[in-house]
């Protein structure tokens, strides 16, 4: 019997579009049963920033384990929370000069926008929010339901008291004219209490806004008392160079939503970081019972402090993200005949093809040339890279040239 065809439900995915069965990895390298290694330019989705079982990461969480110490504690007091949470203000809210508090919300990304969702409404009295067209937050229901990037789909739900922006890579006048008019105007008889953005998007299409955009958001949301929930959950901890990828900017959120690699070795974890006199929660208003993931506090601590204690790895990642942009614009101009485009910051790059279908084709070809790339933005129209951060700069090299002869031969019976 086929254990999976059999008794996994239709609604896997990812074992469709990459058929092996995956049982080790290592870095940047992930090996199927059988032996065959593949080249990992998808990373979890973005979870494994920090590679497959850094050792860094596994040493600590072996000690962990073998030492009997706590591993589910809800939100109680462990010395790997306290640990945690002064290394995070050490190393990334002191030297950002952010005055914020640490809410652990629970395992994923979409629990960290519900809790970021309520706390505005809590705090402005109004449930309308502004979002933006391309925009992901999760697969819970109102993290859905303000997903811009999922209308159309039957699992969406999108609410009555949510509107979506156009994306913006260069503004001009007319869309601060817009933002502005926008977020003056009650949506179904709603104010809107909240503005929630993916400084980069991911799931969009690994394409960044205008810093002078987000600038705007914030001075026009400042004068109006509306708040600004940054989710930072594909983009941040490092994946665009910077921790934050709105870093540059003047955006300054009131709420940043992180998840995904915040753990390092790709254990469950999430959490906000709330404006300090905004965390205005009443104790347990917002509960759950996997808030306390003390392995996840424990390596997520070691990477802070390994990897973030200087700018060792942003400068890295910005070099590396520069050699794949290189890369992708010579692909560009060699097989897109005008039509492809490059996008993305640090090492969350795309490939615009313009079709469904090419796009598919390449990750399909990729794979068979042991290269895991995934698709993206509307219609997968984008070949999205997400290579590990800490990738051997000849596995970078060897998986963008993989790359382009995947796009090559998808070009070729065009």
């Amino acid at each position: 019997m086929n254990s999976f065809e059999e008794l996994e439900s239709n609604v896997r995915y990812y074992c469709r579009r990459w058929p092996a069965v995956f049982s080790s990895a290592q870095g940047s390298v992930i090996t199927d049963e059988d032996g065959v290694e593949y080249l990992d330019f998808f990373a979890g989705a973005g979870a494994l920033s920090y590679g497959h079982n850094n050792p860094l990461f596994v040493e600590v969480a072996i000690e962990h384990l073998r030492s009997g110490r706590l591993l589910h504690s809800l939100d109680t007091f462990t010395p790997e929370k306290r640990t945690f949470l002064d290394t995070i203000q050490r190393t990334i809210l002191a030297p950002r000069q952010l005055d914020m508090v640490v809410q652990t919300v629970g395992p994923t990304g979409a629990t960290a926008v519900e809790a970021a969702l309520q706390l505005a409404q809590r705090l402005t009295g109004h449930r309308a929010v502004l979002g933006f067209e391309g925009g992901y937050h999760g697969m819970s229901y109102r993290a859905a339901s303000i997903s811009a990037s999922m209308a159309g789909r039957e699992t969406s739900a999108h609410l009555k008291d949510f509107v979506a922006l156009p994306f913006v890579q260069h503004v001009s006048d007319a869309d601060i004219e817009l933002l502005d008019t926008t977020l003056r105007s009650p949506v179904n008889g709603q104010p809107i209490g909240v503005i929630i953005i993916e400084p980069t998007q991911g799931e969009g299409g690994a394409r960044a806004f205008d810093p002078v955009y987000l600038s705007a958001i914030r001075r026009i949301t400042r004068e109006l008392g509306i708040l600004v929930i940054a989710d930072e959950i594909q983009a941040g901890v490092g994946r665009t160079g910077p921790f934050f990828s709105f870093e540059g900017s003047q955006l300054d959120p009131d709420v940043i939503c992180v998840s995904k690699s915040i753990s390092g070795l790709g254990l469950p974890m999430a959490i906000n970081l709330v404006r300090r006199n905004l965390d205005t929660w009443n104790p347990g208003e917002f509960t759950g019972t996997f808030r306390g993931n003390n392995l996840a506090f424990a390596t997520s601590a070691t990477m802070l402090e390994n990897y973030w204690s200087d700018s060792t790895l942003e400068k890295n990642t910005e070099q590396f993200g520069h050699t794949v942009r290189t890369a992708l614009e010579s692909i560009a101009d060699s097989f897109g005949a005008g039509g492809f485009s490059v996008r993305g910051n640090g090492l969350l790059c795309g490939l615009a093809v313009g079709d469904t279908e090419l796009a598919s084709a390449i990750s399909r070809n990729a794979f068979e040339r042991r290269l895991i790339v995934e698709t993206c933005g509307p219609g997968d129209t984008i070949v999205k890279l997400l290579a590990p951060l800490v990738i051997e700069p000849e596995q970078l090299d060897e998986g963008l040239t993989r790359l382009a002869l995947a796009v090559e031969e998808a070009c070729s019976v065009r």
